[in-house]
């Protein structure tokens, strides 16, 4: 599955959105997800977290940011809960930056996982 997630920060609320999107059309396989149009990505879940909780997550560690980040709504795979994770602890940092895009492609982490099962390649890593 192709996914993108839109991450963003209420610049007055400081409030956090997060937009789940997917490809559902089959025939978009092929093709880099970089090169994926954004039309052809579906909302699946929009969720909302006062910046309050947020922030107290954050002074907490990754680990209880994912745990508040996940809902019964959005419930990334733990490798997307840590990046989404990290980007959200970006926009609540001391830059300018309100708003982040993350794009995931499944086939990607299986490629990863299967490498890592190779035989020798684990050792070598």
């Amino acid at each position: 599955m192709k996914q993108r997630y839109f991450i963003s920060r209420d610049e007055k609320t400081s409030a956090l959105t997060i937009e789940e999107y997917a490809v559902v059309a089959g025939n978009i396989k092929r093709h880099e997800i970089s090169a994926i149009a954004r039309d052809d990505f579906t909302l699946l879940c929009t969720e909302t977290y006062e910046g309050k909780v947020i922030k107290e997550a954050i002074s907490e560690g990754k680990e209880a940011l994912v745990t508040v980040l996940r809902t019964d709504n959005l419930y990334p795979i733990g490798t997307y809960a840590k990046v989404i994770a990290d980007s959200v602890i970006e926009i609540y940092g001391k830059n300018d930056h309100f708003s982040k895009e993350l794009l995931f492609d499944d086939l990607d982490l299986f490629e990863t996982f299967q490498e890592l099962s190779e035989p020798g390649k684990a050792a070598s890593s």
